[in-house]
């Protein structure tokens, strides 16, 4: 059995990084907030399970995804800054950004305002079309979006989420199973088979949660859970977690323009909705009643 390291609070990483503290815990290691010591900077560093550390073939697919995800260079899109191995674990060190995760905000608000969805997964779906003329992300979730206070948004573990994919035996077994919902079908038969519209599944299931508090039930449309809800919102969510790859939107531009259309259109039904017929008895008392608070 391999033994946990941790990183305490004022160890000095790799003669570099100083923890500082603990600010988060994923399905592949522990988060920190630590000082750079050669740049003078705050950075998140992320340490994998250990795990990892005992294979070559993790270590290599390791450095390999961490290159990949360096690659990456988008506003929307954490950017990783170096990659380590320190006391037999291997970690990396990201920007710091200081937010709330999507989690944390939709736990909040319970539910979000139909403007705030389309905001936030269109800036998603502008991050993963850069994304996805490298790589893919196969783990989207409102635990790796990160929303800063400027209303902007961050993606998490970007290109990393393939690392895993190895070792799910040998994790506790439950362990994973919060994340199941945002996975496409294909990529519960076949992790390592799948293309990018395995994100857009994600995005879709997202969508759905954020505008209703819940996770998405066969059967249960938006529109019945949330009546205040535009029109186009049921065919929008089927199209985007549709079971055939082939039948969902095609790529993440598709998906935002959609989406983006379906937020005019809400704009435009609202904006010609006529005023309410009002009846000569309905006009008399409004008149009588303006007469006595003259009175």
């Amino acid at each position: 059995m391999v033994q946990q390291t941790t990183f305490e609070t004022g160890k000095t990483i790799a003669g570099r990084y100083v923890i500082r503290d603990k600010i988060g815990r994923g399905g592949m290691g522990s988060v920190f907030l630590a000082l750079d010591k050669k740049t003078d900077q705050l950075v998140a560093l992320k340490m994998l399970h250990s795990k990892y550390a005992g294979s070559r073939h993790a270590v290599a697919r390791f450095v390999r995804e961490v290159t990949t995800a360096r690659s990456l260079n988008h506003p929307g899109i954490v950017k990783i800054l170096d990659a380590c191995k320190a006391d037999n674990i291997l970690f990396y060190t990201m920007e710091y950004v200081e937010g709330k995760t999507l989690r944390r905000w939709l736990q909040a608000r319970q539910r979000l305002e139909f403007q705030s969805v389309v905001r936030v997964l269109c800036l998603v779906a502008d991050a993963l079309s850069h994304a996805h003329q490298i790589t893919i992300h196969r783990d989207l979730s409102p635990e790796n979006i990160m929303v800063l206070k400027d209303g902007s948004i961050r993606l998490l573990d970007f290109g990393l989420a393939k690392l895993d994919d190895q070792f799910k035996g040998l994790t506790v077994v439950g362990a994973n199973l919060g994340k199941l919902q945002y996975m496409a079908p294909e990529q519960q038969a076949d992790p390592a088979g799948v293309d990018f519209r395995a994100d857009l599944y994600s995005l879709g299931v997202m969508f759905y949660e954020l505008l209703s508090g819940r996770a998405p039930a066969p059967g249960q449309k938006l529109s019945v859970m949330c009546p205040g809800l535009p029109p186009g919102v049921d065919a929008f969510a089927e199209k985007a977690m549709a079971p055939d790859p082939d039948k969902r939107f095609q790529s993440a531009f598709e998906f935002r323009e959609a989406l983006l259309a379906l937020y005019r259109n809400a704009q435009t039904s609202v904006e010609r909705k006529p005023e309410p017929k009002i009846s000569p008895w309905q006009r008399f008392r409004s008149f009588v009643k303006r007469l006595l608070r003259r009175g």
